[in-house]
């Protein structure tokens, strides 16, 4: 913080120095459209808001005696401070009075009066935003790129994609560690790290992998192979080679396990003892199908083999060979039947063997004749292979070293393909398929901007907008060089958000920005709650992902978000709702009424449940989830001592309104600079209760949805506080950009982003705050298409 702060400091004081504070915010409108020139800066203004509203009654009671207008101790002067030049002209004093105020130095112990804990934090971090402050029309600062792990999501769309492994069958990153989170998200560079543990992990995946995108390795066996245990019912008896003498209707089971999908042949060894006038009945069934049946003739002295072609799916069968019309008159006629043997021939051929999609694409040419023929072969697969999962052309040195690999297999007695797979399970553990990275050969200069080449610009793409590598067209567009055209990352942004693998991105980013992955975790008390379970919590999650994934895939304003004016629901949440006419599981389109008490994310069921505290509502959690996840200004974290609501609310009773109870937190100074800001807010949601049912009383009593926030902003519930969030619209365009931004980079924003998210805001200001505009105004930024080095810190 200190260093990047300091660094945009220099930037402020600069431009003071030469061109002054005018010129520094009014000159520069880099990437506005020149309709719409740029105004005040909302983050100045909020920064000199909370200096006159929280810092300065605080600086008056412990700082002005020795730092006012009637002393200046040090020659430093705090008091008349009010504007941002005035504060940035200030840069060294304000240093160092964060450093004395961290170590208790200032105030001076001697004074009596000290602040708290609480108040101390609140005028540091204030110091701290004042420090990081960033003019937002400095020249643009592209940041750094931080080598980049595939997380979880990545890991799993990125298989299913090169090997076509199905995650809903198959999840082979279920047993990886969870991922760590940053800024929100959990595909930011700098948390996603490698433990040795880990890696063990990714070894056994990539093994299991190649085996199960290409299925296992299948030859030819065109010669039956007895199938063991036989094993039949109580009314049969072991021969004495094997196999069951039947005595009456029964059957002879093998099970077996087919290698792939392909042509077989089942032969089943069998004779009979004649009686009456047919002669005993063979049935061969395949998963309790018959597929022939045969009149055995075959005596004891010349058993008979009886084949069936059949296909089989990969996987497991049962065979059965089954006796069909035992006939019995004692001392007259007994017809039998004996089983010796089922056995099984197959893949017959190998050109009838149906392998995964997967086999043909990898392999797409044949082995080739003799040792140098494989070879060739082996050389054309591995660099297509490696070339996919690197997500660029392979390098000599990578190739070189793949190749070795399969050499050593091949001395080691390792069929053809045998080596091949080998060296791909290598591919799957090297570091430039499990890492996202570029080849900037200058990453440790912070001068020198680096430009990404146009398959680093397709890899940024696809992992931002599918979380998986790119596809064809964009490789294709890769190779022609034609990526580092702004024009083209575009239209390739609109054609990648309108694919299904787009859903990616709407439930990853809208699952984490929305906290809707927070539900799993929360443990509503169901004593209190009985209609609450675990599908319910899925319905809420599923309707906002809708709603949200309408707003992307529909290109249509982001301000939706706020109040939208449908949504979708199936028959349990619409009863949840109150919604009437819904009827069965599907999830469908409703419009609301112009009276609903629903529309928009803040009405949500899956938000108003997960910023609630198992047995009751939280206007404190709903307070702050529309500050910091909807309008990007949380206050600071409160102090370690500070009590629970329940016991600091003792005073005012058992029988006191949550709101009553609230309201002890704003006679502590400690506690009322951040909850008049907070508090209002989630108060004027009371009317819906922990699970999101509306509800007008609570224990008996009318529910008071009415408030007032710091600046004498008054309202009065959910549809009102709505119309203030709107008239903010401004905050929340340049909120939902930073969270899109910091998804796409896959890294924190610093003080020096400032710009690029103005720009970005700018562009989907202009273009009526369409969710499309904001994703090509992010993939065209200089900070999407370029980086630089990182500094490093002392």
């Amino acid at each position: 913080m200190w260093t990047v702060g300091r660094g945009a400091w220099r930037v402020g004081t600069a431009w003071l120095a030469g061109a002054g504070w005018a010129a520094a915010l009014g000159a520069m409108t880099l990437g506005q459209p020149e309709s719409s020139p740029p105004g005040p800066d909302p983050l100045a203004a909020r920064l000199e808001q909370r200096l006159a509203t929280d810092i300065v009654p605080l600086m008056e009671q412990y700082c002005y005696r020795c730092h006012g207008a009637a002393k200046s101790k040090g020659d430093i002067r705090f008091e008349g401070v009010a504007s941002m030049p005035d504060i940035m002209a200030m840069a060294d004093d304000w240093e160092t009075a964060r450093d004395r105020l961290t170590t208790h130095e200032m105030p001076p112990e001697e004074e009596e009066t000290q602040p708290t804990e609480h108040e101390r934090l609140t005028i540091i971090q204030w110091i701290d935003d004042a420090l990081a402050y960033y003019p937002p029309d400095a020249p643009v600062d592209p940041g750094w790129f931080t080598i980049h792990r595939l997380n979880k999501p990545e890991y799993r769309n990125t298989l299913r994609d090169l090997l076509g492994i199905d995650p809903s069958r198959v999840d082979l990153a279920a047993e990886l560690p969870a991922d760590d989170t940053g800024y929100g998200f959990d595909n930011i560079a700098d948390v996603l790290s490698m433990s040795p543990m880990q890696m063990e992990l990714y070894l056994d995946a990539a093994e299991r992998a190649v085996e199960l995108g290409l299925g296992p390795i299948v030859g030819v066996h065109p010669e039956p192979v007895p199938l063991r245990p036989l094993v039949a019912p109580r009314n049969g008896q072991p021969l004495a080679g094997g196999g069951h003498m039947l005595y009456a209707n029964g059957d002879v089971v093998a099970r077996v396990d087919a290698p792939a999908a392909a042509d077989y042949e089942i032969v089943v060894t069998a004779w009979g003892t004649p009686g009456g006038e047919e002669e005993p009945r063979l049935s061969v069934r395949v998963d309790g199908r018959e597929v022939q049946a045969f009149a055995v003739e075959a005596r004891r002295d010349a058993p008979a083999e009886y084949r069936v072609p059949v296909r089989l799916a990969m996987g497991n069968h049962k065979i059965v060979g089954a006796f069909t019309n035992d006939f019995y008159i004692e001392n007259v006629a007994d017809r039998n039947l004996a089983i010796e043997d089922i056995s099984l021939a197959g893949p017959l051929t190998s050109t009838g063997i149906e392998r995964p999609e997967a086999y043909s694409r990898v392999f797409f040419v044949p082995e080739g004749r003799g040792e140098e023929g494989s070879r060739l072969a082996a050389r054309r697969i591995i660099g297509r292979f490696a070339a996919g999962a690197f997500r660029r052309p392979v390098k000599d040195e990578e190739f070189r070293r793949l190749m070795l690999l399969y050499e050593s297999a091949r001395k080691a007695g390792d069929s053809y393909e045998e080596a091949v797979r080998l060296v791909l399970s290598g591919v799957l553990v090297s570091p430039s398929f499990l890492y996202r990275s570029l080849d900037n050969r200058h990453g440790d200069e912070p001068g020198t901007v680096y430009d990404l080449n146009d398959y680093e610009l397709a890899s940024r793409l696809s992992y931002f907008l599918w979380s998986s590598m790119p596809d064809e067209e964009l490789e294709d567009l890769a190779g022609k060089g034609r990526l580092r055209d702004p024009a083209v990352l575009r239209e390739q942004a609109r054609r990648m958000l309108a694919d299904p693998k787009a859903d990616a991105f709407i439930t990853n980013f809208a699952g984490q920005w929305l906290l809707l992955r927070n539900l799993d975790r929360l443990d509503i008390d169901r004593t209190k709650f009985p209609e609450y379970s675990s599908e319910l919590r899925a319905d809420m999650i599923t309707e906002a992902t809708m709603f949200f994934g309408d707003i992307v895939r529909g290109d249509r304003s982001i301000l939706e978000l706020i109040d939208g004016h449908e949504t979708f629901v199936n028959d349990r949440l619409a009863r949840l709702y109150g919604l009437d006419g819904v009827k069965g599981s599907e999830f469908r389109r409703v419009a609301l009424d112009p009276g609903s008490h629903r529309g928009g994310v803040l009405t949500m069921g899956a938000v108003l449940t997960v910023t609630s505290n198992p047995g009751r509502t939280s206007p404190v959690k709903r307070g702050l989830y529309v500050l910091d996840e909807l309008l990007g200004s949380p206050p600071p974290p409160p102090p370690a001592d500070i009590p629970r609501l329940e016991q600091s609310a003792a005073a005012v009773g058992e029988d006191a309104t949550l709101r009553e109870k609230l309201a002890v937190h704003l006679t502590n100074p400690n506690c009322a600079v951040c909850h008049r800001r907070m508090d209002p807010i989630g108060l004027a949601m009371e009317n819906y209760d922990a699970i999101g049912r509306w509800r007008d009383t609570q224990d008996g009593r009318a529910i008071d949805v009415s408030g007032e926030l710091p600046g004498g902003v008054a309202f009065n519930g959910p549809e009102e506080l709505k119309r203030i969030l709107l008239a903010r619209e401004g905050d929340f365009v340049e909120n939902l950009s930073r969270k899109v931004l910091t998804y796409a980079l896959g890294r924190g924003l610093e003080p020096f982003d400032r710009p690029t998210v103005r720009e970005v805001t700018g562009e989907v200001r202009a273009r009526g705050d369409r969710f499309g505009a904001l994703v090509e105004a992010v993939v065209a930024s200089e900070a999407f298409r370029s980086c630089r080095g990182r500094e490093v810190g002392p």
